[in-house]
């Protein structure tokens, strides 16, 4: 009986190892992907962002522009990605049109824009200044 009941815990307990290491088939592993833009009027101004993906969905993007890199996260409140994918962080936020994993090497970037405070009588309010838009992916 004792003899039994080891090999029931030991069956148990690989069976509990096993599951836990089948992760990548739900395909929500990390994965990367770097995309480069060219942006503004004629495509002159370069800008690469590495997004960072679980599965299909973006979580964040590392964008480079004008030799500074910007950490963001996406921003899945309120109607923030609703036709498009919208990344915020540090005072800045990076738009582009909808995609996932499979797609986005195909999808353009709308607009980088940095925050900026505005104010008349006393009233402060935030502005997202345009530091670039229109980027189309690798300069079509």
């Amino acid at each position: 009986m004792n003899h039994t009941f080891k090999i029931l815990a030991v069956l148990s307990l690989s069976a509990g190892l096993a599951a836990c290491s089948t992760s990548n088939e739900n395909g929500k592993d990390l994965s990367q992907q770097t995309v480069e833009y060219s942006c503004g009027k004629g495509n002159t101004q370069p800008l690469s962002v590495q997004y960072t993906f679980q599965g299909e969905e973006a979580l964040a993007a590392k964008v480079v522009y004008a030799n500074q890199a910007m950490e963001l996260t996406r921003a899945t409140t309120s109607n923030a990605d609703m036709v498009g994918n919208t990344f915020r962080g540090n005072g800045y936020t990076w738009t582009t049109n909808k995609f996932t994993r499979e797609d986005v090497g195909s999808v353009d970037g709308k607009m980088l824009t940095q925050d900026a405070q505005q104010g008349a009588s006393g009233q402060a309010s935030t502005v997202g200044n345009v530091l670039v838009s229109d980027c189309k992916v690798g300069g079509a």
